[in-house]
């Protein structure tokens, strides 16, 4: 069976994670897999958005440790944490926003993909947890991303602990956008995609690249990119289409239905 499944569903590039008897592990295979999507999704026109999910009822219950725990070589050890360093990265860099699917749980190694992910739905009885403490690791490789997503103290409070946390939990600190019933999930989703495609494409990259660019940036210097962004935005092909559209009172040439 192969690691992952992908399917194109409208302008949505479906990625599951397909080890459902595993609880959907993060081996090698799937991490290489799921980089090779990601990175294969950036110059495909009809890829509006990316979705990431779990078949089965876990998303992903992290690193798959019957791998991990045979590595003893120091390289080896090493080249696993820049396979998923390499895939978090990819999730961030991507011009295609990236939307997290979440059911059952998202441990460990999973939470960092939901923290990399650029929206996340999860179902109300959905579980969290950066759980490593409790195995004797630590959460080193996500740890730059689930910060950038949750901020220090309440990473902190959660990666000392390791101690799982529902969805509501989960919303309070921002780990998650929005909490739905199980049987909602894919009508949330939907959604999402359906708002993303009324978005032009650049537009949606522009501004992904623009959030990490002005993060901690002086006021002058945010002042200067900013004004330049906005400007590059107007003169493009993207927004004079944009602005007669809205002018003209009909869908700019990008709008999927």
């Amino acid at each position: 069976m192969d690691p992952l499944r992908t399917e194109q569903r409208g302008p949505a590039l479906w990625l599951t994670l397909n080890r459902p008897e595993k609880r959907n592990p993060l081996g090698r295979d799937l991490l290489r897999a799921l980089h090779g999507a990601i990175m294969g999704a950036v110059d495909r026109d009809d890829v509006r958005c990316i979705v990431l999910a779990g078949a089965g009822p876990v998303f992903c219950a992290g690193a798959d440790l019957t791998e991990f725990v045979q590595a003893e070589d120091p390289a080896v050890l090493a080249a696993d944490g820049e396979l998923l360093a390499r895939l978090l990265q990819a999730i961030v860099d991507s011009p295609k926003p990236v939307i997290a699917r979440v059911q059952g749980a998202a441990l460990a190694g999973g939470a960092g993909l939901v923290a990399a992910a650029d929206i996340v739905v999860a179902a109300d009885d959905a579980r969290f947890g950066f759980t490593e403490v409790r195995i004797g690791l630590v959460p080193a490789v996500i740890s730059p991303f689930v910060l950038r997503a949750i901020g220090r103290r309440a990473a902190q409070a959660h990666f000392l602990t390791g101690a799982p946390f529902d969805a509501a939990e989960a919303l309070r600190i921002g780990l998650v956008h929005r909490v739905v019933p199980a049987n909602a999930l894919d009508a949330a989703v939907d959604e999402i995609v359906g708002a993303l495609g009324r978005a032009a494409p650049g537009a949606l990259g522009s501004v992904k690249r623009l959030l990490d660019q002005v993060q901690g940036l002086g006021v002058g210097e945010a002042r200067d990119l900013t004004i330049r962004t906005l400007a590059e935005r107007r003169a493009s092909e993207e927004g004079q289409e944009g602005m007669r559209a809205f002018l003209e009172k009909r869908d700019a040439a990008w709008v999927t239905h």
